[in-house]
């Protein structure tokens, strides 16, 4: 049947450290209403109840055929019209289940209340998805999209038995945002073999800078393990190298121009490019015209040294705003 849905609501599933929501993106909406697209709460692993996830995705998945959302999907970017077909099935995931890492960015959302989410242990999500292929859940990969959040995914317990368990089973489009600090096997045979693309956030063009952000000695590191990620990935626009852009640590035009020349330095020809998120709740819809400046000139020396961009929801709300 035709109607306005998104790929999430019909085969979505979002593994957070305490609930199972549909996807992550309720929060562009505003943060009050993220909170609807929580299909269970309260869970820390385990056994799922698949006819209670079902028939939720069910009643969501009717409103939308009426031609009704939730605040948190008005409007929502990923809605687009399409013929979808009535099976139910998942094959696509958001791992947010962790928030343990290797470095201590100044943006982090867990910066918020460390002591509360220092609380959070990680649950085994290896046997969760191994028991759903079993099960018949998770189906036509080959139109799959897998992507980790929560805190560092290279160390979360597991992390190269399950990224090979997907690949074996025909995943073709794995999003690994990583700090870079850690160098996975997994992930470089992955790049290899086209089925993965990654996503490190460097967000300054130089080690005072970088540390001041991410509060870790680690610049030369990331950039060596960038090289290498590079080098291994039959197509370079697999490896990203993105900079949030962060009132009052790297919004100048200086650390713009430095991290553009590691950029290129370095080899890459694929960037990123994303505004704060607490600065962006706070500030939207009105935002500064310095911030949208900075992401207008950094979307125009993209296309000047020819490089593919890939602008997030955020900082493209920015350069919606005008």
């Amino acid at each position: 049947m035709q109607y306005k849905s998104c790929q999430w609501v019909n085969r979505g599933i979002e593994f957070r450290t305490d609930e199972i929501r549909l996807c992550c993106y309720g929060y562009l909406q505003g943060r009050e209403t993220e909170y609807q697209t929580t299909l269970f709460t309260d869970y820390h692993g385990g056994k799922i109840d698949w006819d209670a996830f079902f028939k939720k995705k069910d009643e969501l998945k009717q409103m939308h055929k009426e031609g009704k959302y939730l605040d948190a999907c008005k409007d929502c970017i990923y809605l687009h019209e399409r013929d979808w077909d009535e099976e139910n099935y998942i094959n696509h995931f958001t791992f947010n289940h962790w928030t343990k890492c290797n470095c201590n960015c100044t943006y982090c959302y867990t910066n918020g209340d460390k002591k509360a989410f220092n609380k959070y242990k990680e649950y085994k999500i290896y046997p969760i998805i191994k028991d759903m292929f079993k099960q018949g859940i998770i189906k036509k990969m080959g139109e799959s999209c897998l992507c980790f959040g929560g805190g560092e995914p290279t160390i979360l317990d597991g992390f190269d038995k399950l990224i090979d368990l997907f690949v074996s089973n025909g995943a073709k489009n794995i999003r690994i945002n990583t700090s870079g600090i850690k160098y996975s096997k997994a992930i470089e045979k992955a790049l290899k073999l086209g089925v993965m693309s990654i996503v490190i956030s460097t967000d300054a063009g130089c080690e005072q800078t970088y540390e001041k952000v991410k509060q870790v000695k680690c610049y030369k590191k990331v950039w060596e393990n960038i090289r290498k990620y590079n080098k291994a990935a039959v197509d370079k626009k697999l490896v990203k190298v993105k900079y949030i852009l962060i009132p009052g640590f790297n919004d100048n035009y200086e650390e713009i121009n430095k991290w553009f020349d590691e950029v290129v330095k370095n080899g890459v020809t694929a960037v990123s490019l994303s505004v704060e998120q607490d600065w962006y709740n706070t500030h939207q819809p009105d935002f500064t015209p310095e911030i949208y400046e900075q992401i207008a000139y950094m979307e125009k020396r993209s296309k000047e040294l020819n490089l593919d961009l890939e602008i997030y929801c955020e900082a493209l709300a920015v350069l919606r705003s005008k």
